[in-house]
């Protein structure tokens, strides 16, 4: 079974609701997913259906790259917790990379609830998720 044909659901539900620049890239057995969706709900239904055939994404064969439109805006809140500082990962799971931090007290942009336990957020330079019990509304 090729990647292709593993992932067709993911790959089905990306080309429907994508509005911008779809790249799907088979490289080194991962295949890389590379879009703009118009919402934080189409990024995180891809997230839901990447996480049921990959439970965990332990495979690592997919590379979901997907960025909401900048012009989707969020409510602002500042991360507060005992910790000094808080991950932000490419998707929402903590076996996911941690591609950015936020120092707490910092102020950033809830995009949507991606779950009971993660938020989309956005900083300066980042789109990711991070645990939503260390976010509060400012």
């Amino acid at each position: 079974m090729t990647l292709f044909d593993k992932y067709k659901t993911l790959l089905d539900a990306a080309a429907d609701a994508i509005i911008e620049g779809l790249q799907v890239i088979e490289q080194d057995r991962v295949l890389i997913i590379r879009c703009v969706a118009p919402n934080a709900e189409v990024k995180n239904k891809l997230w839901d259906i990447y996480s049921q055939i990959d439970p965990n994404f332990i495979s690592g064969e997919v590379l979901l790259d997907v960025d909401v439109l900048s012009a989707v805006k969020g409510c602002k809140a500042r991360f507060m917790a005992d910790e000094s500082i808080l991950n932000i990962h490419k998707g929402p799971g903590v076996e996911l990379p941690i591609i950015d931090r936020v120092r707490k007290g910092e102020v950033i942009t809830l995009i949507s609830r991606a779950n009971v336990y993660w938020w989309l957020i956005r900083t300066d330079d980042t789109e990711g998720y991070c645990y939503a019990q260390h976010v509060e509304l400012v």
